[in-house]
């Protein structure tokens, strides 16, 4: 293939993906520091007040008996270290049909212990939105495949990229400032991108792989058949926050909690999900009635979450790099935005020196 060819299908590759790249980007860094967004842009329903410890697990699901006694709460979501003042969600609904529904939002202030709104999970705003339309599950299977061709077809945009610019390295010092502004940031663009399209194209065919193969510990923890209805009726359901402590001390201290549900006779276990600064992810799971640790889970996964699975997010986010991997992926997303810009500049100098 020669550089020609080469030129001519990157440049309508930018063209086509251009508005899908932009977005990718601004929506993952939405999605990534959702809480802090929701906080500035909706302090009335996310900004709370830090005034000594936030509420266990056994003390939300007292008040909300008590607030809210035909409130089924399907799991809550705790704000990440360094969000301490970012209320408490409570995921959950009022069918007694389905005591896991998920349908309904609960904003929590976890100091004062009172509820600060509750609204529909589709009326969550743009940022959560935003969050759902960057990994296109809204759109069901459809969806992975968009994700998986437009993915690709980003890498060999990226990487055709990278071969023009060594191919024309020579006569590169003859060309426009804007010419040679777009080489550099392209290249500095091109891993960025090639590392997330493919993080992301795995990701999502992991999703839709293990959600056929009923993979997620959350949802198998929630089936009522784990338990029979004599056990449910001769038993003391333990503590929540008896649970937590037996789920915190399987793990080192450098996990914190991100997620949990609570046990129920209809839904046996308690349910825990962990994160380490790096976004490495382990879920614990304990019999509601025995206090015994059912297992501890890598990435979320009943099995083969270990390795590959668990390395995903870490990954795409930067965060397996640390502080500066995250760093990095923010800086390098801006780059890529002025990197397509740039060739759009480019693209409109050239027609008006082109002949009429």
């Amino acid at each position: 293939m020669n550089v020609r060819t080469v030129k001519f299908v990157h440049r309508w590759l930018a063209f086509i993906l251009g508005i899908f790249v932009i977005f990718q980007i601004i929506s993952g860094s939405i999605a990534a520091e959702s809480r802090l967004l929701m906080q500035w842009f909706y302090p009335e329903k996310y900004q709370v007040q830090v005034t000594g410890r936030p509420a266990t697990p056994t003390q939300i699901q007292s008040t909300m008996r008590s607030l809210a006694p035909d409130f089924n709460i399907a799991h809550v979501m705790v704000p990440p270290p360094g969000r301490a003042d970012t209320a408490f969600i409570l995921m959950g609904g009022r069918n007694p049909d389905n005591l896991h529904e998920s349908k309904t939002m609960v904003d929590f202030d976890q100091y004062q212990q009172r509820v600060i709104s509750e609204h529909p999970l589709v009326e969550s705003g743009w940022i959560g939105a935003m969050t759902v339309l960057h990994r296109w599950i809204v759109f069901g299977k459809s969806g992975f495949y968009v994700v998986f061709m437009l993915g690709l077809a980003t890498v060999f945009m990226s990487l055709s990229g990278c071969y023009l610019y060594v191919q024309t390295r020579k006569t590169a010092r003859q060309l426009p400032l804007i010419n040679r502004c777009h080489r550099t940031l392209g290249v500095m663009a091109s891993l960025f991108l090639v590392v997330t399209s493919t993080s992301g194209i795995a990701m999502s065919a992991v999703y839709w792989g293990d959600r056929e193969d009923n993979l997620s510990v959350f949802a198998n923890t929630m089936k009522p058949g784990d338990v029979s209805t004599q056990t449910a009726h001769s038993h003391t359901l333990i503590d929540p926050d008896v649970a937590f402590d037996i789920a915190r001390a399987t793990l080192s201290s450098d996990y914190y909690l991100s997620a949990y549900s609570y046990a129920a006779p209809h839904s046996p276990n308690y349910w825990f999900a962990f994160f380490d600064p790096r976004l490495f992810r382990q879920d614990v799971v304990v019999d509601g009635f025995t206090g015994e640790v059912k297992g501890v889970y890598a990435a979320g996964k009943t099995e083969r979450g270990d390795g590959f699975r668990n390395l995903l997010l870490p990954i795409h986010s930067g965060k397996y790099f640390g502080f500066l991997g995250g760093f990095l992926m923010t800086f390098f997303g801006f780059i890529s935005v002025l990197w397509l810009l740039s060739g759009i500049a480019m693209y409109i100098r050239s027609k008006r020196m082109s002949p009429a």
